[in-house]
């Protein structure tokens, strides 16, 4: 690995991770670039479904989206279009461990390329870095690895955004239309996950979780709903007997933060969401089974997770693959309402 000499004012490009969590979980890593290249410019690539959270990010200076994933778009634009010439003088950053992302490095002309050594990559990389041996590690600190790698300073305190006034006065605007927001406390939940059907926990549990918000906590209980989960938030809201409120369709990923930080706490399996509502400052409680919470629980004393650690979990299924799906299942409404003591 050659050394690169960051005494030159170069522009620092980031490819992004192209989930909305492990977008929020490179908070640290962007918050430990800026302070570590004050005076630079600052460029993040991504997929245009997380643009709304970058654009909330306060040490990103330009975002780049792209928007298409096939090999000669990437070829072109990167390898003959207007990115080449933008990027060849930059230290380009890769997040995500894939081929197709070191290719993306490789493709930019990048005088430096920096990320981990993986999935045959490494000739595309200036810079390989090779995998930390604890397997068990928290993703913040697996992004921080690259920042440590090079001989840089991450930044040590808990991360968090403040929202932008004005995106924090939208999603004000909207919450004032359905609730009262001077009556507390004020819970989302989010029952969904874009990963697959093994990380939510039965539907029927979070509407009859909100029920017991409702009526023992006197909390106004909001569900919170990302594409194609339309009919799982109407699930939910049935089983509170209509006393949840669902949000579906009225928010999107740029005023979704400011939304998260008006709540009193937040409940959800391992999610985009949960990542963000930690983030913003809002306490939580989540529900894993498939994933391991050493590798992305939210930190913070404010920040309580479930996990029944069963013989078979983490399995890291998309589905899962014995049929039962104990993991969550045998999580009760109890154990939550539990966790949530600490909170309220």
């Amino acid at each position: 690995m050659r050394k690169i000499d960051f005494s030159k004012n170069k522009a620092q490009t980031v490819l992004a991770p192209n989930w909305i969590g492990d977008a929020a979980m490179a908070a640290p890593f962007f918050a430990s670039l800026r302070a570590n290249f004050p005076d630079s410019k600052i460029r993040v690539i991504i997929n245009p479904w997380i643009e709304g959270l970058f654009e909330n990010y306060p040490w990103v200076d330009e975002i780049i989206k792209l928007d298409k994933n096939s090999f000669w778009y990437l070829f072109k634009i990167f390898r003959f279009g207007k990115f080449r010439k933008k990027l060849s003088s930059d230290n380009f950053w890769l997040l995500p461990n894939s081929f197709r992302s070191g290719l993306i490095g490789y493709l930019s002309g990048a005088e430096s390329r920096i990320g981990y050594s993986t999935n045959f990559r490494k000739q595309l990389l200036t810079n390989p870095i090779f995998l930390p041996e604890n397997k068990s590690q928290n993703l913040m600190d697996y992004y921080l690895g690259l920042i440590i790698a090079n001989g840089l300073s991450p930044v040590s305190e808990r991360i968090s955004i403040k929202i932008r006034d004005d995106l924090l006065q939208v999603s004000r605007n909207m919450l004032e239309k359905l609730v009262d927001l001077s009556k507390r406390p004020l819970i989302g939940i989010h029952p969904g996950a874009f990963f697959g059907s093994s990380k939510t926990w039965n539907p029927k549990n979070f509407g009859l979780l909100a029920e017991r918000l409702t009526d023992y906590q006197g909390a106004k209980v909001l569900i919170f709903g990302g594409p194609g989960e339309k009919e799982l938030t109407e699930i939910v809201v049935k089983h509170s007997k209509g006393k949840a409120l669902n949000l579906y369709g009225r928010d999107n990923l740029l005023i979704l933060p400011g939304l998260l930080s008006m709540l009193d706490a937040f409940i959800s399996g391992d999610t985009g969401p949960l990542h963000i509502a930690s983030l913003v400052g809002t306490p939580t409680v989540s529900i894993f089974g498939p994933t391991d919470p050493k590798l992305t629980a939210p930190r913070g004393s404010r920040n309580f997770y479930i996990y029944e650690n069963l013989d078979c979990s983490p399995c890291f299924k998309r589905v899962c693959p014995l049929h039962h799906h104990d993991c969550m299942e045998k999580i009760t409404i109890s154990d939550v309402e539990n966790k949530l003591k600490n909170i309220l």
